[in-house]
């Protein structure tokens, strides 16, 4: 089964497009298939939802300064210098909490939406606006039980909004 963590701030314009997509795949989803969550950011009690038995696929959603196509989807894995173990996390920091503390290390990818407007309010940008069709396309391609594996590009990721003051 897949579990999707969509993050951001919905107070901020644009940062809350991991949450809003998250939502909109939560309505499209049969549970089980996909358990959806949505968090105002990354906390370490997420790991025990990363290590349940029943998962064996994560996608985590957010968003990514700077970013000029509509969606980036590339595959993460577990590694512990990327963010802090406390207020704010990474994904790659939640799945090598879940693999040190459970020993679960489910396949993971991330996708980010780009953000151009980040003040406070909850007016997206156009560009956000245009780009979550897309990217909502992509993830229920992606969750469907008849998805191969995503193609992903590399790329070296920005870093998301969240963890700016």
């Amino acid at each position: 089964m897949w579990l999707v963590i969509g993050y951001g701030n919905l107070l901020r314009a644009d940062d809350g497009c991991g949450r809003l997509l998250a939502a909109d795949l939560a309505k499209r989803l049969p549970p089980q298939r996909a358990q959806v969550l949505s968090a105002h950011q990354l906390t370490p009690e997420l790991c025990l939802e990363i290590a349940r038995e029943s998962v064996d696929r994560a996608l985590f959603i957010d968003v990514a300064r700077h970013q000029q196509r509509p969606f980036v989807l590339h595959r993460i894995r577990p590694e512990g210098d990327k963010g802090r173990c406390g207020h704010q996390l990474s994904p790659e920091l939640l799945l090598m909490l879940a693999q040190r503390l459970y020993g679960r290390n489910p396949r993971a990818w991330l996708l980010t939406l780009p953000a151009y407007r980040t003040t406070l309010g909850e007016e997206l940008s156009p560009q956000a606006q245009a780009a979550l069709p897309q990217a909502l396309e992509r993830c229920l391609a992606l969750l469907e039980p008849s998805s191969a594996q995503p193609r992903c590009r590399s790329f070296k990721r920005n870093s998301p909004l969240s963890t700016y003051p």
